[in-house]
């Protein structure tokens, strides 16, 4: 009986330890979709693909959680601080944001995105950096933020 006892407790921490990891390769496994769909749209028109950079999906993921969390209302609300925290690494560069929210997969957030002008107007920007996050809330909405910079010399 012990025995038993210990092997489900041991499980049932493993299950518990593994659990966030699943989740963040769901959505990473999303970020994946969403840029590989992004940079055939951009290819269809003759542009060059984005690059994702790791420090750039942070800040994107981090919008993307208080979004989910409501911490931030739907939107855009913080942009210049995301833009700042850019031009901090990265100089003055240009910058631009898609946002979403669904149930949805990453082909279907660019087929949105790319169907919406101001968000077609981004994904075919002169950018050559995007960071991607995605966040879920309770209710297994998703929210999706990409983050857009040009960067010379990248």
């Amino acid at each position: 009986m012990k025995k038993q006892f210990r092997l489900g407790f041991l499980l049932s921490i493993t299950l518990l330890i593994m659990l966030p990891l699943v989740s963040r390769a769901k959505d990473h496994s999303i970020e994946k979709d969403i840029l590989y769909y992004t940079n055939q749209f951009r290819r269809s028109h003759g542009l060059q693909p984005l690059k994702m950079v790791r420090f750039i999906n942070d800040i994107a993921a981090d919008h993307s959680r208080d979004m989910a969390r409501k911490r931030v209302g739907f939107g855009h609300r913080g942009f210049n601080k995301r833009t700042d925290l850019l031009k901090e690494k990265y100089g003055n560069i240009a910058t631009g944001e898609n946002v979403a929210y669904g149930k949805i997969s990453g082909k279907e957030v660019v087929d949105i995105w790319i169907n919406s002008p101001p968000h077609r107007k981004n994904l075919l920007g002169n950018y050559n950096l995007v960071g991607i996050g995605v966040a879920e809330n309770n209710q297994g909405l998703l929210f999706f933020t990409q983050l857009f910079a040009r960067v010379p010399g990248k």
